[in-house]
């Protein structure tokens, strides 16, 4: 039985490091960070017979990549999965109810206490285990002064969560139906956030039963209507509070593959008189026989006589260690208990044979002289693969899309600019402190783990990279318009799922000398802005000054909390807040996640966010709008803008209500100097856009679909190219901007009919162009060029990856 482990995507400027595990009938995911799914499409490797999904922590560092994979698994035919993480996984998950839902899919959730457990070790058990492989977890906690300062303690549902790790299978909880949690739900009162202890945790595992009830075969794939399924009371509410526990806490995780039985001795059978037959393949299935040796002597034959000893199994370590306070608790975690077989040297007797260490270190970790003595203290043939930051070049993931890029850049390094990358990193390994067996993890890189072998580089995907063996590139009158400066960035013109060329939606506005808009960030928008900016990106991400959402569905806003958090990180903290405009179901996933990971609504956030709520600055307004509700964001919602007009130097911003399968809205952007920006959001063609934009310096208006597929266009209340044309002409926009282009057209859309005197430039989108309004017209001229391109890289690169039908469920 063969068996390897890989490394999808590395640490760099937009993935982070995810670790597989696969055999030929199943495969094993450490990690999902943003892009997971985009990693396997460039990759070319396939996610089928995925069996499990392990996180070493729960945050946009490691699972935010989760929702977006899930789905696109339950698409793909996927119909279960097992989800094991620490502490906090369920509320994680539960978040996410709002916008991920897939009726073809079962999820087992195994929620791993991160604190010991006072009657047994939790290493001492497998946490999941099946005819592949076994895997133990070890907590690793932040080591400070006290326990209790840590406000790390054993959850309430310790019990229930070691007894799904016993056997690695799920186990089915009661009926609804049968639980004191029934009682509560239909109580007409019911109010989530009251519950504590096991009440809540049954709650949160009822919501992701919810999500994923795996009670249709296969993936349901429709434009004649829309899905809606119902939901439970409660559904709409905040989640219950978290347990206090200690949130940086992480797991390590150590996956033990199968023993494999001896040879079988032909030789030494026949001696004894086991001739081929019945009586030989029972021994071979572990029997004792008795048999006439040639002597004329009956004897028994059993397994040892005849097999020789097996094959000690092999084993892969999966480290995580975010700061320099969580290597004493991970070598603590290594000198005693289960883990404490894997480390050491000169060990006479070993019942496994540790492979490969894969280590994830945060900044200052592998310089740390605890943390180098701690990988020396490994036996010398051992493998070491090393995520840090700072000694991990910063090559293109994407590199279909970036060697695109690098051919449209010979046609304008303005608006074309190559990805920013390095293949070199900060700093370089000092060898002499290190094992001799250690290595920077690079992306495709293979350990075969039976039969043993070193680290090598996937050949199929050093053959399929056109961008980096590429030579570097180097670098007409811009007709005079007022806004002509103002820069779109569209990060993301993909929908639904990425592509290897596009990414999902993401549009970033430049109003020169003021600030950032953002509007909608899909999974892995950071990454774009990162690849787009190089290093500069922080001052980007300080100077983002509003961020706008058009509804709730997953590519327009999963990458949302990943820049949130990034931006707490900023030092010193911005001066200014960051003003977030969207619905209120946006916000409720919002600050639930809060819970786990600081987004900037907590009142000593560093970098505090601002909620506006879509319907209180509606285009139509005069006073306050929408339904009274009387909460905070309501009241302060229109004088929050206000500010955030005075910080941009806008003449005012709106909403305006357009028609989608979820409640959804497009944004009306007019600055001082004259210049308007409209953004549709996703939606059909729709008169109440027309009226609230009219005579718009630039329309960006999503172009889903081709011209003649106008009846499915409708069917999933999307725009067709010619569609978002027309109400462009309608506004009188001077510019259209096509961008939320269906996966049927992962290069170059269809051409649309050729421009007619006094219509409008009309351009279409792709990731990674940087456009000033005033070069929009060079778009329209360059549409052939860039046409020609895509064609030209088809014939490089070969058929595109079998395109994935996505659904969108709406949960109401």
């Amino acid at each position: 039985m063969s068996w390897n482990a890989s490394v999808l995507s590395s640490v760099s400027s937009d993935t982070e490091p995810t670790v597989l595990i696969t055999f030929d009938s199943a495969k094993y995911i450490f990690n999902v960070g943003e892009n997971t799914t985009r990693a396997f499409l460039q990759s070319r490797r396939n996610w089928k017979k995925t069996r499990g999904v392990f996180l070493t922590s729960v945050g946009t560092q490691r699972a935010s990549g989760l929702p977006g994979l899930l789905m696109t698994f339950a698409d793909s035919g996927l119909t279960s999965l097992n989800i094991a993480g620490p502490a906090g996984l369920l509320h994680f998950m539960a978040v996410m109810r709002k916008y991920t839902y897939r009726e073809n899919l079962t999820v087992n959730p195994i929620e791993i206490p991160i604190s010991r457990l006072l009657d047994e070790s939790p290493d001492d058990i497998p946490i999941y285990k099946d005819e592949h492989i076994s895997v133990f977890a070890l907590p690793v906690s932040a080591e400070i002064q006290s326990q209790e300062a840590s406000g790390s303690v054993t959850l309430s549902h310790s019990e229930t969560s070691v007894d799904n790790r016993r056997s690695g299978k799920r186990k089915r909880s009661p009926s609804p139906a049968a639980l004191p949690l029934q009682e509560f739900i239909s109580h007409p009162d019911f109010d989530p956030t009251t519950l504590v202890g096991k009440m809540a945790q049954d709650w949160l595992r009822y919501i992701v039963r919810t999500m994923f009830p795996g009670s249709a075969a296969k993936p349901v794939v429709s434009s004649a209507k829309i899905e809606h399924v119902s939901q439970p009371s409660g559904f709409n509410c905040p989640l219950p509070s978290l347990p206090i526990f200690n949130q940086r806490a992480t797991l390590a995780y150590a996956v033990v593959g199968p023993r494999v039985r001896g040879k079988f001795d032909v030789k030494r059978a026949e001696v004894l008189g086991l001739k081929a037959g019945p009586l030989r393949a029972r021994v071979a299935r572990g029997e004792t026989v008795v048999v006439m040796g040639e002597d004329g002597v009956e004897r028994s034959v059993g397994p040892s006589d005849v097999v020789g000893p097996s094959e000690v199994p092999g084993v892969v370590l999966i480290l995580d260690a975010p700061s320099t306070a969580h290597i004493p608790s991970l070598v603590k975690g290594f000198e005693s208990g289960a883990f404490s077989k894997y480390w050491g040297k000169g060990l006479e007797k070993k019942d496994h044979a540790l492979r490969v260490v894969f280590h994830l270190c945060g900044n200052d970790v592998f310089e740390h002289e605890q943390y180098k003595a701690f990988m020396k203290g490994f036996e010398d043939d051992v493998h070491h693969i090393v995520a840090s930051r700072d000694h991990v070049p910063d090559p293109i993931t994407f590199t279909s899309a970036a060697f695109n890029q690098l051919r449209l850049n010979h046609l304008d390094s303005d608006i074309f600019p190559v990805p920013k990358y390095s293949l070199e990193a900060k700093k370089t390994f000092n060898s002499t402190d290190l094992p001799s067996n250690t290595d920077c993890m690079r992306a495709h890189t293979m350990i075969h783990i039976r039969p043993p072998r070193p680290p090598l580089r996937d050949p199929e995907a050093e053959a399929n990279d056109l961008f980096h063996p590429a030579p570097s590139v180097e670098e007409a009158t811009v007709p005079d318009a007022i806004g002509k400066d103002v820069t779109v960035v569209t990060l993301g013109t993909g929908s639904a799922i990425p592509s290897k060329y596009r990414n999902v939606s993401g549009t970033l506005l430049c109003t020169p000398g003021a600030g950032y808009i953002l509007m909608d960030a899909g999974e892995g928008t950071w990454g774009q802005l990162s690849r787009n900016y190089g290093a500069v990106v922080w001052d980007v991400l300080r100077g983002l000054k509003c961020i706008f959402i058009s509804h709730i569905h997953g590519d327009h806003h999963i990458g949302l909390a990943k820049i949130l958090a990034m931006r707490q990180l900023l030092d010193p903290p911005p001066e200014e807040p960051l003003y977030l405009i969207s619905n209120r179901m946006v916000f409720l996933y919002l600050r639930d996640y809060n819970a786990l990971e600081e987004l900037g609504f907590s009142e000593d956030a560093r970098a505090r966010v601002i909620p506006i709520l879509s319907e209180e600055i509606h285009w139509r307004n005069k006073g306050r709008g929408g339904r009274n509700h009387g909460d905070q964001d309501q009241k302060g919602s229109r004088l929050a803008a206000e500010a955030l007009c005075k910080t941009l130097r806008l003449q005012k911003i709106n909403t305006v209500d357009v028609e989608h399968r979820a409640r959804c809205h497009g944004l009306i952007i007019k600055h001082l100097d004259g210049w308007s920006v409209v953004f549709s959001g996703d939606t059909v063609p729709t008169q109440k856009l027309v009226q609230a934009g009219a005579g718009a310096t630039l329309l960006i208006h999503e172009a889903t679909m081709a011209n003649d597929q106008v009846e499915m266009a409708h069917a999933k209340m999307h725009s067709t190219f010619g569609q978002a044309i027309d109400i462009g002409k309608s506004m009188n926009a001077q510019n259209i901007l096509l961008t939320h282009f269906s996966a049927r057209y992962p290069k170059m859309p269809p051409s649309v009919s050729e421009r007619q005197a006094g219509d409008p430039v009309v351009a279409f989108a792709f990731d990674h162009a940087n456009i000033k309004i005033g070069d929009m017209w060079k778009m329209d001229a360059y549409a052939r060029a860039i046409e020609q391109s895509f064609i030209d890289i088809a014939d490089i690169d070969g058929e595109e990856t079998e395109l994935i039908e996505a659904v969108h469920v709406d949960i109401s």
